[in-house]
């Protein structure tokens, strides 16, 4: 890290260093006399188009007779000839002197270098504070509280606003109250419409979890078994994938193609009985955040345009801004059929650098040992932490449980709390600013002792969006031109989020809506794996 920060100071210098200006003075051949003999280079125009570029040349006291040392260029600027030359001025259609000089503008480029120089270093040392952060949630695990989950990464609009279910998978409630940390770690305004927590059944087998489909259904798997092959572009991938120990398996992306595919083959000797599911856990790399960024970049000042076009361009519109995602695809599951041929299973993957996400993708029925199984996913876009094979049971109806309590600043917010808990869709929405850090608290479903609450797992779901502008369906005029207000709606969303700068829950599932800076979704949740 330190490196990085010393090379752009490098760099820096280095620019300071070669910051000049180029004089150029243009003379009559009646002035030849007042040419500044201190010039390094002359050139003299011919009327012919031809020009002579000299060196250590010197004309006489009357400036009739030029002589020096150069090359002869013709009116394509070819070579005619070199060496010494001597010819009257009044042959001479323009005389031009060029003289680099240091630059006047030497202290306005030391201030930006140094503006540029602090800016580099605070993204060396929190990347998210530059290229933005969705809310990450924290939970308390066997070590203390770590990070599990990151809400809504792909809502760049409000109109982009989409529901994400994240499961929270070393959660570890240590009593009949759960509590949950979510904060805002970036220069971006997070509006959370709702937060609420999702309990579920665990499988009495040792070892059993509940995990989430692609389609949002919960089902209880048990007798998880790693794979016995894993066989990717760099050889044997087993050791990268076998375990959630924060090892992850990644590859470069595609110097041509960033789309371009990989595929890894993976087979499990040992199967269980009945329908299994494939457990993936995965998160994105930085591609999706540069090439968002990237093209906002290209946009220029037609960026805020087209945002304000997300609003108001219907389906269509919005079908453009997801293009991106379609191009790039998730992580495709396949398997062989009686044929033998790959056929698609499922797919998984969430948008998103900070956090894992973990789903299992259903697979049909197989016959023979042991099952091989293809993952087909984009070069240099994916992290891979961990596989498995699981026996799948049927699925389970989870309970929603509302927050009871909020705090911010180590003190309880009733003003937080009554947004979180709000059921009319109107109704303020909770607003977080940078740096802010919310506690909510969710007690078990009151069927559960606080021995099996502590000995849950969970997940989150969320959904809702974050912009520069303010929250889709709230009172203030709609901003189908925030183009052209853009400056007006972010100081109305500041003067909403000044009275609740920061928020805390507690929870065993968090469900949340919320809008930001830089991206959109439409809620938070979190399930609760009892």
């Amino acid at each position: 890290m330190a490196a990085r920060v010393a090379t752009v100071v490098v760099v820096i210098a280095l620019a300071l260093g070669c910051a000049h200006r180029l004089d150029r003075t243009l003379v009559s051949p009646r002035d030849a006399k007042t040419l500044d003999a201190k010039a390094p280079y002359l050139k003299a125009h011919l009327r012919s188009g031809y020009v002579y570029v000299l060196a250590d040349w010197h004309a006489d006291s009357g400036g009739g007779v030029i002589r020096g040392r150069g090359r002869l260029l013709d009116a394509n600027r070819a070579m005619v000839d070199s060496g010494e030359f001597r010819f009257a001025a009044d042959s001479v259609a323009l005389f031009e002197t060029n003289v680099v000089r240091p630059s006047g503008a030497n202290a306005a480029i030391s201030v930006m270098a140094g503006v540029t120089a602090t800016v580099a270093a605070i993204c060396a040392l929190s990347p998210k504070t530059c290229f933005g952060s969705c809310p990450t949630f924290y939970a308390p695990d066997s070590g203390g509280a770590s990070l599990q989950a990151e809400a809504f990464s792909a809502s760049i609009a409000p109109a982009l606003e989409a529901t994400d279910l994240d499961m929270l998978y070393h959660a570890r409630p240590r009593s009949a109250s759960f509590e949950l940390r979510v904060t805002n770690e970036a220069l971006e305004t997070h509006v959370i419409r709702f937060a609420d927590v999702i309990a579920v059944p665990r499988p009495p087998l040792a070892g059993g979890r509940v995990f989430v489909t692609p389609d949002g259904v919960f089902r209880p798997a048990t007798g998880l078994e790693s794979p016995s092959r894993c066989d990717a572009a760099e050889g044997d991938c087993r050791a990268a994938v076998q375990g959630f120990d924060r090892v992850e398996r990644y590859s470069a992306a595609d110097s041509v193609d960033l789309a371009a595919r990989e595929t890894i083959d993976l087979e499990f000797a040992e199967v269980p009985e009945g329908q299994v599911g494939l457990v993936v856990a995965a998160r994105q790399t930085l591609m999706t955040t540069y090439l968002i960024y990237q093209s906002l970049a290209y946009m220029g000042t037609q960026a805020t345009t087209w945002l304000a076009h997300l609003e108001t361009g219907g389906p269509m519109a919005r079908g453009v801004a997801d293009e991106l995602g379609r191009v790039l695809g998730k992580i495709e599951v396949l398997v062989p059929d009686s044929a033998g041929e790959w056929r698609l299973a499922g797919s998984v993957g969430e948008i998103g650098p900070i956090a894992v996400d973990t789903k299992i993708v259903p697979l049909p029925a197989a016959s023979g040992r042991p099952l091989r199984v293809r993952l087909r996913l984009t070069r240099g876009l994916w992290r891979l932490e961990y596989v498995a094979i699981a026996a799948l049971g049927d699925p389970v109806q989870p309970v929603r449980l509302r927050p009871e309590a909020v705090r911010h600043a180590g003190r309880a917010d009733a003003a937080a709390l009554r947004a979180l808990r709000a059921l009319r869709e109107r109704e303020r929405p909770l607003v977080t600013l940078l740096a802010t850090s919310t506690r909510s608290a969710t007690s078990c479903p009151p069927t559960t002792s606080a021995t099996s609450c502590s000995s849950r797992r969970g997940a989150i779901i969320s959904s809702g969006c974050a912009v520069s502008g303010y929250p889709r369906r709230t009172r203030p005029p709609r901003c189908s031109s925030c183009c052209s207000r853009a400056m007006r709606c972010g100081r109305w969303l500041r003067r909403t989020s000044a009275k609740r700068p920061g928020w805390s829950t507690a929870s065993g599932t968090a469900v949340m809506r919320a809008t930001r800076p830089w991206a959109v979704g439409v809620g938070l949740g979190l399930a609760l794996v009892a």
